[in-house]
């Protein structure tokens, strides 16, 4: 019996001291016991590392924003629409000024239209419906090539005209549709946007803009007419066989300038008259005085307009009508 009592009481101090250790080794390592605790541990650490881009300098508005613009901070978490990447944002145009240490979002960034607009262009949104845009069937992307009509009235039909004012000029937007969200303006399934292309009012054209003062004077005088052409047809007039449209504005001559055929924002700045645009009678004249050179030295002083003698004994009057005239000699 004293042997059993002995053997019973060492069996249960071996049980206690394994409890002992088992129960200490809970105690050292809690952590790795529980899994949530080990996970919320790991997200507060990453959380204290976020990389996140901000501005290395203050950056204005519509700038293109270059690598050396940027740099990578760590902040305690992460903002709605940050970029965690530099070559993500690099070529993003900012519309609001970012001042140096801010971070950059791309709420701020330029988006929509205006980036599908080449350099030296302008969109520019013309008045459209069934019978001038093609039967709407343009489409975003599409090239088209725009013809105008200028009518006079009942009792000078003759002098009426129609030809081609820009040619091969691309669609930007036609209705709701637009290069940049086509499928916004798609047909949905069973069910048709409210300004889908077949209820199209304006198409937006991308055009250079030596040529909207053209396009302008063409719509507001006259009819436009929009002829859809096929995207791999190339051909456009030889603006070489036509003299070039005179300008409203004087051109500014300096000594030993020579005379030039004014191209792009210059060329909008001097404007087109509706008399040259419609190809009326003097143009010629006004063709090769308006870049005249100035002789070396000597300023061009301004000539007062005087009549010439001529064969011909009737007396000229000239009726102007709007912005529309015309010669008769009686």
């Amino acid at each position: 019996m004293v042997n059993l009592a002995k053997i019973a009481v060492g069996v249960l101090l071996a049980i206690a001291l394994a409890l002992g250790v088992y129960g200490w080794m809970l105690a050292k390592t809690p952590q790795a016991s529980d899994p949530q605790i080990q996970a919320s541990n790991s997200d507060s650490k990453s959380s204290a590392n976020v990389s996140v881009v901000v501005a290395a300098q203050a950056i204005p508005a519509g700038q293109a924003i270059k690598a050396e613009d940027l740099q990578l901070s760590a902040l305690p978490s992460k903002l709605d629409g940050a970029y965690d990447d530099m070559p993500a944002a690099v070529g993003s145009v900012p519309a609001v000024d970012i001042p140096k240490g801010a971070p950059v979002l791309k709420g701020q960034m330029v988006t929509g239209l205006a980036l599908k607009v080449a350099e030296g262009e302008r969109a520019v949104a013309v008045k459209v419906d069934e019978s001038i845009g093609a039967g709407n069937r343009i489409r975003p992307g599409d090239f088209v090539d725009v013809f105008f009509a200028l009518r006079r009235d009942g009792n000078e039909i003759d002098q009426s005209q129609a030809r081609l004012l820009l040619s091969r000029k691309r669609v930007l937007a036609y209705g709701a549709a637009s290069v940049d969200a086509l499928s916004s303006a798609e047909k949905t399934e069973g069910k048709q946007q409210v300004n889908a292309p077949d209820n199209a009012r304006t198409a937006v054209l991308a055009v250079p803009v030596a040529e909207v003062s053209q396009l302008l004077l063409g719509g507001s005088n006259g009819s436009l007419l929009l002829a859809l052409r096929n995207p791999t047809d190339m051909t456009e007039p030889d603006r070489e066989k036509f003299a070039p449209l005179p300008g409203v504005l004087a051109v500014a001559m300096t000594k030993g300038s020579v005379a030039t055929r004014l191209e792009g924002a210059d060329a909008a700045q001097a404007g087109v008259a509706m008399s040259s645009l419609a190809g009326s009678a003097g143009t010629s004249a006004a063709r090769t005085t308006a870049v005249r050179p100035m002789t070396a030295g000597v300023a061009n002083p301004a000539v007062p307009r005087t009549r010439t003698a001529s064969a011909d004994p009737s007396l000229p009057v000239e009726f102007v009508r709007g912005a529309n005239s015309q010669t008769v000699r009686y």
